[in-house]
Formats: C-alpha cells, structure tokens, sequence
C-alpha cells in the first residue's frame, strides 16, 4: 500500500508540474547587440529574432557611415564615439516571460591562422 501512495503521489507531482527546462524547447536565432555612447553616456542592449531589426538598430547609430554585412564572427565597432557590439546568439524565453540568449560557440580564429601560417616553421636565411 505504500508503493502504491508513493507511485501516485510521484505521478501527481510528474503530471502537474512543469519542468523547468521547458524554456530551452523555444531556441530561436537572433542577434544580441550593445551599443556605448560616449557622447551622452548611455548604454543600450537589445536582443532581436530578425537582421532587419539589427540592421535599424545598426543605421540608427551609425547614420549609413557603414553597412553591416554577414555577422560570421561577434563584431566590436569603436568610431570614437559609439562603442557597438554585435554576435549571434540563440533566443529562448524564460519562464517569467523575459528573454534571454545563449551565445553560440565559434571555433577559435587563431588556430587557423598558425595552421595556415607556414613561415613559423621555416628556418630563419643565413646570409
């Protein structure tokens, strides 16, 4: 009789309470940006789904001075008044309903610049 009132219970507590890492079911791509003005010391982060949006955000700050291309890698854009930063991310939504964002993992740039750099391996000429 035990068993069976501990089986219930554990199926009672199973059935009506959600887990909670049901958020992480509701990955999505997007962008988390951030931008430091220095000319009126502000801060802004946004997290956005689309490239359109990053894009606004983009041209907002920067008055068409540059054009934003593929983001492969996080971008840093220092123009002496504006610090802008950029990278893609995975958008969840949490529990509380906020948003929130995991950054990607991306392999590291240095590793392919010594393997593709040959001349470290080479002997200094001897004149």
């Amino acid at each position: 009789m035990k068993t069976f009132s501990i089986l219930l219970i554990s199926f009672f507590c199973f059935s009506f309470c959600p887990p909670t890492e049901k958020a992480v079911d509701n990955l999505s791509n997007g962008y988390y940006i951030s931008v430091i003005d220095h000319t009126d010391r502000t801060y802004h982060s946004f997290i956005v789904e689309s490239r359109d949006s990053a894009n606004i955000i983009f041209n907002k700050y920067f008055e068409s001075e540059l054009d934003l291309g593929e983001v492969d890698y996080p971008i840093t854009i220092f123009n002496g008044k504006r610090d802008f930063y950029i990278a893609r991310v995975n958008v969840f939504i949490k529990s509380n309903g906020e948003r929130d964002f995991k950054h990607l993992s991306y392999p590291s740039v240095f590793d392919k610049v010594s393997k593709t750099n040959k001349r470290n391996s080479l002997s200094p000429a001897i004149f």
